[in-house]
């Protein structure tokens, strides 16, 4: 169950999230199952936050450190992760549809890409094209692959 005393930082917005994480680098925020939906989160330190099944929905997490975030089940439907830290971030069974990521490799954009990190992702059809490209810039070798839904 999400911390009352977090869930009340975080709806002051990033300058109260970014001074208490300054003077308390050893707490990791709980803010599971929590709805932020909207929410202008814009920079904010959220490093080792416990995000888990909370509703980020619309929120604009631009600049956000994610990184080592459990965000499992997180709805990130319609949010705005340019230049967002996500390395080490558990994404495991998130909703990414409509999401806004950087180009992998540019700015502050860092992601760790394993099987568990994108276990029942569910991704819009043109994200994950644009994934696929991104992996394609190698020079050496070419990934062919057809982007067709799943029958059920």
């Amino acid at each position: 169950m999400a911390n009352d005393e977090h869930i009340a930082l975080v709806r002051r917005g990033t300058k109260a999230i970014n001074a208490f994480a300054e003077q308390h680098d050893d707490v990791s925020l709980d803010l599971r199952d929590v709805d932020l939906h909207g929410s202008d989160l814009r920079g904010a330190q959220l490093k080792n936050a416990k995000l888990r099944g909370a509703d980020l929905s619309e929120c604009d997490l631009r600049d956000a450190a994610l990184n080592s975030s459990d965000m499992r089940q997180v709805n990130l439907r319609d949010a705005d992760l340019r230049n967002a830290n996500l390395h080490r971030a558990v994404l495991t069974g998130a909703d990414l549809r409509g999401v806004k990521l950087s180009p992998l490799g540019t700015g502050n954009m860092r992601m760790c890409i394993s099987p568990q990190t994108f276990d029942g992702v569910k991704w819009e059809r043109d994200e994950l094209e644009r994934v696929l490209q991104m992996i394609n810039l190698n020079p050496d070798y070419e990934v062919r692959y057809e982007i067709v839904p799943r029958s059920t």
